[in-house]
């Protein structure tokens, strides 16, 4: 015999079970679907029925589309944006209802693809590589600009050095399951991530020491790598610092005499 409890929109349910495991979770019978009331916990559907996320809130959290990508993406491109909102226990306290959404995405943890989901599958010995090589990288990086002002030319080196490690850990897949999926199909589409911040150094140090040719192809080189970092505002600033250095290369040079 074993005792388990288990929080209710009218308190704490203490069950008793022969073989020891707890009954399954099931949605309050009470809870308002329309208007659920103070805090609440609530479910994202498909089509067949089947939980992929699950989310805590108040007044119109369960309805909005303001999203981790992973859940746009699943919505979009596996849903085709259809989905149903299931309020599975309102009128729950502040504290109460981190407990119930905890247990919700146990239970659920297989199918969902809440990010912060203790139960999914991740290869941890990759994420510990992966973590190791970039925490390594960013101290390399880190230092290379604290000598950039008394030894550039090492400095360049260095940022060099650090862009051409990236690929050691950058492609390392450490997600397994449905997020694992979604983050792949997310990689092939937009690239994947560099350390943007070495190339933006590496461009400047570059750019002063007279080798703005070398500047643009290790740029170019670099994003053809890692397109995901063209989406961010550094990125725009090299491609236009470099592009610059480079336009000054052409304009210097001494046009032949007729």
């Amino acid at each position: 015999m074993k005792f388990t409890t288990k929080l209710t929109n009218l308190g704490i349910e203490l069950s008793l079970h022969e073989n020891g495991a707890p009954k399954p979770l099931t949605p309050a019978t009470d809870a308002d679907q329309k208007r659920p009331r103070q805090y609440y916990v609530y479910a994202h559907l498909d089509s067949s029925g089947q939980i992929f996320y699950v989310g805590k809130g108040t007044g119109r959290r369960a309805w909005s589309t303001d999203r981790h990508s992973l859940w746009s993406r699943y919505v979009e491109k596996h849903l085709n944006g259809e989905y149903q909102v299931k309020i599975l226990h309102d009128n729950l306290s502040a504290e109460d209802v981190e407990e119930v959404e905890a247990a919700w995405i146990a239970q659920c943890s297989d199918t969902i693809i809440n990010w912060f989901n203790m139960g999914r599958e991740t290869d941890f010995e990759a994420l510990d590589m992966r973590n190791r090589l970039r925490d390594e990288n960013l101290s390399l990086i880190r230092q290379a600009k604290t000598i950039e002002k008394h030894d550039l030319e090492k400095a360049a080196s260095m940022y060099i050095q650090a862009i051409e490690a990236i690929q050691a850990y950058a492609f390392i897949t450490c997600e397994k399951g449905l997020v694992g999926k979604l983050l792949e199909e997310e990689a092939a589409e937009l690239g994947v991530c560099g350390e943007v911040s070495a190339l933006d150094r590496l461009s400047i140090c570059l750019i002063k020491l007279g080798r703005p040719t070398e500047a643009i192809q290790r740029t170019d080189n670099y994003f053809a790598l890692y397109r995901h970092d063209l989406q961010f505002g550094v990125a725009k600033r090299i491609v236009k610092r470099v592009s610059k250095a480079f336009a000054c290369i052409q304009t210097d040079v001494v046009e032949p005499r007729r």
